[in-house]
């Protein structure tokens, strides 16, 4: 199903399960973090099964007894013939793929996680949405109703889980240097479109993520924080 990570962040001497469809990434990046003084647990499976959330947080709550912080980070392409196609050219397939992997399954993960913030009397959710979420670009409607959704979805979550301690805030990435845009034709007209005259880095991004999960941001709920070097100012 393309990557698609989630990660639960325990409090305690930085402890994390994190998920991924991707055998051999989710292992590297457990040993990353590892490496890195951590501790982290990789498990393998397919987000969009209506199970993994459900077994996840079992996974989780057996290994460390809570759980404090939950990132929704999704996302597949779709590889079919539609891949870059105008609205009225997409698929059933393409659209259900992308929405099934992109909110459905960040839906999914809230809604295992809930019930146990609440219990402990708080938790930090942080889903990832995109600049596409809010600012339209062609041939990628579907990705962009997804990410509009996440959106919504996080604060919907805010709103009613505020009372119970539980923060949800979401980040709103540009265009940013991974292995996804890596020779893609970006020329410098795109390049003087960016106000801060760069792409951003993934470690930009992860700072961000940790800014909003950390007590620093303990005021910060239903928050849209957009990361993109002023590009859709």
């Amino acid at each position: 199903m393309g990557r698609a990570t989630v990660s639960g962040w325990v409090s305690g001497g930085g402890r994390a399960v994190i998920l991924d469809s991707n055998g051999e990434q989710v292992e590297a990046l457990a040993a990353e973090l590892v490496g890195r003084g951590g501790e982290a647990v990789a498990l393998v499976a397919d987000i969009t099964d209506a199970d993994a959330a459900r077994l996840a947080v079992q996974d989780t709550l057996a290994r460390y007894g809570r759980l404090d912080f939950l990132h929704n980070n999704a996302f597949a392409p779709w590889r079919g013939n539609d891949t870059a196609a105008l609205l009225g050219d997409l698929s059933d397939r393409h659209w259900d793929h992308v929405l099934d992997v992109g909110l459905r399954s960040t839906f999914r993960f809230t809604r295992a996680v809930l019930p146990v913030m609440q219990r402990q009397g708080g938790g930090a959710i942080v889903n990832m949405s995109s600049t596409a979420g809010y600012h339209a670009e062609p041939y990628i409607g579907a990705y962009a109703a997804a990410k509009a959704g996440v959106i919504q979805l996080t604060k919907a979550t805010a709103v009613e889980y505020g009372r119970h301690g539980i923060r949800c805030n979401a980040v709103c990435p540009g265009v940013i240097r991974t292995p996804l845009i890596e020779g893609a034709p970006l020329d410098e007209n795109f390049i003087r479109g960016i106000p801060l005259g760069r792409l951003g880095q993934p470690d930009e991004i992860a700072h961000t993520i940790l800014f909003l999960a950390s007590d620093l941001a303990s005021y910060v709920t239903g928050a849209i924080l957009v990361a993109d070097g002023g590009r859709t100012l």
